[in-house]
């Protein structure tokens, strides 16, 4: 029996393992993107104010909420994204200081509410 070349064992090796690899990426389950995050409540408006103080602009986020219950919203910026919690009683507004003594007077907020449950 004849030795086969190590040079042609090997590229049929890989070319074994290339046909494998290639059949496992082509049957392989593809996954959807997750869901985009749910649209913000429609009943609590949010909008930004930079207030000019002594040392800078203090950035508040005002909620104003037209629902009909509480909701709990959890409140973020483009310069503080450190989330900060707070209710906003129904049909109430609610000031939430973000920053204080930033040199921005432009931000962006962002709000994420939900219904309280009673």
């Amino acid at each position: 029996m004849a030795h086969e070349p190590t040079t042609k064992r090997s590229a049929r090796v890989l070319g074994g393992a290339f046909v494998a690899a290639t059949f496992a990426l082509a049957t392989a389950p593809v996954h959807a993107d997750p869901a985009p995050p749910a649209p913000p409540r429609a009943c609590v408006a949010i909008r930004a104010e930079a207030r000019y103080g002594a040392a800078g602009y203090n950035h508040v986020v005002v909620l104003a909420n037209a629902c009909a219950q509480d909701e709990a919203c959890t409140v973020t910026t483009d310069v503080n994204p450190e989330p900060q919690r707070v209710l906003v009683p129904a049909r109430a507004s609610t000031e939430v200081v973000t920053f204080l003594g930033s040199p921005a007077r432009v931000f962006v907020p962002k709000a994420v509410c939900a219904p309280i449950k009673k």
